[in-house]
């Protein structure tokens, strides 16, 4: 049994500034090839351009907020409590079109996908001690 706390995970920046946060929880790395799991922080007004998830199928679970997933001409709009399954052949695009920042979870097997995270740039995430 391993726990990962959310001060210990390596943040990751998606496309620079102004895009989603990616949290490396668990996968790609010493701890599992087969299962990867990350929290997407997507602000307000956010989105992601289409893409593919690096050779790795993905359910996402929204945990806060709300998202929409954009495949095509076909639309999900992913609340709280819904869970969406992404092949590795789909492209997808990710906007959060809401006032509320989102938070999602997203397991990804095999962890091939979560290898691709971990060589993104880190985000400086510390808080700053007051003088």
């Amino acid at each position: 049994m391993e726990l990962m706390t959310r001060q210990d995970a390596p943040v990751h920046a998606t496309h620079g500034t102004n895009s989603p946060s990616i949290e490396v929880l668990f996968g790609g790395k010493r701890d599992s090839e087969e299962i990867g799991l990350v929290r997407l922080t997507v602000p307000a007004g956010v989105s992601m351009p289409s893409h593919r998830h690096a050779g790795s199928d993905v359910i996402l679970a929204a945990v806060a907020g709300s998202v929409r997933i954009t495949k095509g001409d076909q639309i999900v709009d992913l609340e709280v409590g819904d869970a969406l399954l992404i092949f590795k052949y789909e492209s997808v695009a990710l906007a959060n079109p809401h006032q509320q920042t989102a938070e999602v979870l997203v397991a990804a097997g095999p962890a091939a996908f979560i290898s691709t995270v971990r060589r993104w740039p880190k985000l400086d995430t510390r808080v700053p001690s007051s003088a």
